[in-house]
C-alpha cells in the first residue's frame, strides 16, 4: 500500500525515485556503504504528524553502532524522534556534521540541522547530479 499522502501510482514512482537520488547524494556525502530507509505511515506505525516521510541513515559496515543488530536502528528511530522537540531546544548549537552513530551526541539544533541542508543542497547542483539514478 503506498504511502497515504501519495494519491497515484504516478505520485509514488516520484516520490520513490527522490528517496533514491537523495539516497545516492547521502552515501556519496557522507562516505556511507548503504542507507537504512524507514517510512511510518499512519499513527499505528508511529507517525506523529500526518505526512509522507522517509529516513535515510547513512550506513558503514565497520564502525556502525548497529552493524551488529541492524534491527536496533529502528527503536532508535522511534525513540529519536519522539524527543525530537524537546531535545532541539535543550542543547546548543553544535558547529560539527558530525553524523557518526555515536550514542553520547546530543541531538542536533534546528541551526545544525539547517548548516547541513546547505551543505547537501551543493549536491544537487545540476553538474553533480547529471550521472545520479
Amino acid at each position: 500500500m503506498p504511502p497515504a499522502h501519495c494519491q497515484t501510482a504516478s505520485e509514488l514512482t516520484s516520490l520513490m525515485h527522490s528517496v533514491q537520488r537523495v539516497g545516492t547524494v547521502i552515501e556519496r556525502a557522507y562516505g556511507a556503504d548503504a542507507l537504512t530507509v524507514a517510512c511510518q505511515d499512519g499513527k499505528a506505525a508511529g507517525q506523529s504528524v500526518p505526512h509522507v516521510h522517509f529516513h535515510l541513515l547513512p550506513r558503514k559496515a565497520l564502525g556502525d553502532r548497529f552493524s551488529s543488530n541492524n534491527d536496533a536502528i529502528y527503536s532508535a528511530l522511534e525513540t529519536g524522534e519522539a524527543g525530537l522537540a524537546s531535545g532541539m531546544q535543550k542543547y546548543p548549537i553544535n558547529n560539527s556534521l558530525k553524523v557518526d552513530a555515536d550514542e553520547n551526541r546530543p541531538p542536533r539544533t534546528l541551526d545544525d540541522m539547517e548548516q547541513e541542508a546547505q551543505w547537501l543542497r551543493t549536491f544537487f547542483e545540476p553538474t553533480k547530479i547529471l550521472d545520479l539514478p
